[in-house]
């Protein structure tokens, strides 16, 4: 029994290290203006890691960090637009049909102005904060911490049942950051997303309304114009941070379970602002790409080494009236320039492999080649591709009415010229391509 308690207690320290939460740390270099030690390390998939920030007094030194998680995309290649179906665009039209009326137009607006309320109400409580903390900028005593931790405390809660509209009297003692912050971001994003479509609308010839409804649209339209352009995702962002950050004094910043990565690439931007002068002192954008499995679907251009080419042919009379067939001297390889595209799944952020598809043109002999195989893709944001399979292509061939004899081909001395047919044939291909375009989008 005594031997077996050991190996328990072994057992239930290794479980709760590995669930334990992972902490990304840096250290700030204040006279250097930089974050020393800086890796860029791979994170896990849709997991949550702290953000630690060592040397600086938050004090008198705001941390503000936003984080954005991007998908690589790359754009369709033009050989290959033709061998793909079209996907059609979807938008904020898509709900609303062109007999729509004027209140169905004056919600959308409605809405937005209780977006711009909120986002008001935040920059309000923000500026509120900053000018407290500003005048006991150095906190010499435990109170004056204690009471800024307090009245940010205050502020969030308050932010909390104004972005998600609860009545509960009860408030809850504990606000999730992330899911509010989340929230800062799409008040700012359907207010955007409200500008286009009433843009969209007045641009939109094909739209019949009257003049009643045409009127309101332009009204819509202008406030939004207007009022969109006062407001910032980041300086929104920026203020939400200074509150959360306003809850805890140390000579140290951390942000719990800040980072996580559901995309390919997470950027994070560290800004480092001096609360005393309200300026800058440095900023950091730091990529962090995720090492998730799974599928992906990309595009590649690049060259192509097949063995389908064209023989030529060239007649040779003969004695015995008949024309001697002969082959051209040439080459029994081809060089194609194309594009492919890649179903692969990704091993690790720089690697991965799959199957591929695609087309490639000869500048030799202007016949496409269609690509079948499969390869590896290498790289993080740009990419290297290694690739191999079965090419398949139309060419001329020699004609069934050719006659063999001996090894050697005839036709009749009447005929002038080689009888030939088309036929698909195929061979094998090696591909190096790249990919060194590829978007980053939301």
């Amino acid at each position: 029994m005594r031997k077996v308690i050991p190996f328990v207690w072994f057992l239930c320290f290794c479980y709760f290290s590995m669930e334990a939460q992972e902490t990304i740390t840096f250290k700030a270099d204040l006279v250097k203006k930089e974050l020393e030690h800086v890796a860029t390390d791979d994170l896990k998939a849709n997991q949550f890691y702290d953000l630690k920030l060592l040397g600086v007094n938050t004090a008198f030194v705001a941390v503000v960090v936003t984080t954005t998680d991007y998908s690589l995309t790359s754009s369709t290649p033009g050989l290959l637009k033709s061998l793909l179906l079209k996907i059609p665009d979807s938008g904020i039209l898509g709900f609303i049909s062109q007999e729509s009326d004027a209140p169905k137009y004056g919600l959308i607006y409605a809405q937005s102005m209780e977006h711009v309320k909120k986002l008001d109400s935040l920059t309000e409580r923000a500026n509120a904060l900053y000018e407290v903390s500003n005048d006991n900028a150095e906190f010499r005593t435990l109170d004056m911490v204690k009471g800024i931790q307090k009245k940010a405390q205050l502020h969030l809660r308050e932010l909390n049942q104004v972005f998600n509209t609860t009545a509960d009297i009860l408030q809850p003692k504990k606000v999730d950051y992330d899911v509010l912050r989340s929230n800062v971001a799409q008040s700012y994003h359907y207010i955007q997303s409200a500008k286009h479509y009433y843009k969209t609308l007045l641009e939109n010839s094909d739209l019949s309304i009257d003049s009643s409804v045409a009127n309101e649209l332009i009204l819509y339209s202008s406030n939004l114009e207007v009022l969109s352009e006062a407001i910032d995702l980041e300086t929104s962002l920026r203020y939400f941070d200074f509150l959360v950050g306003a809850t805890e004094m140390k000579n140290y910043e951390q942000f719990p379970e800040l980072l996580k990565a559901s995309k390919d690439v997470m950027e994070a931007k560290i800004t480092l602002i001096n609360t005393f002068t309200n300026d800058t002192i440095f900023t950091k954008k730091i990529d962090f790409f995720t090492k998730k499995g799974g599928f992906k679907f990309d595009f590649s251009t690049g060259f192509f080494y097949n063995n389908l080419n064209e023989k030529s042919y060239y007649l040779e009379s003969q004695d015995d009236g008949r024309n001697r067939i002969l082959e051209e001297n040439g080459s029994n390889f081809d060089i194609a320039i194309g594009a492919l595209a890649h179903l692969s799944y990704q091993f690790k952020a720089g690697l991965r492999g799959g199957l591929n598809a695609g087309a490639a043109v000869s500048p030799l002999d202007g016949i496409t080649r269609y690509l079948f195989g499969a390869g590896v893709l290498i790289g993080r944001e740009q990419l290297i591709g290694i690739n191999a399979g079965a090419s398949l292509a139309r060419l001329d061939v020699l004609s069934n009415s050719v006659e063999s004899e001996n090894g050697n081909l005839y036709v009749p001395a009447e005929i002038t010229s080689v009888p030939t047919y088309k036929k698909s044939k195929w061979g094998i291909y090696v591909g190096l391509t790249y990919n060194l375009t590829r978007e980053r989008k939301k």
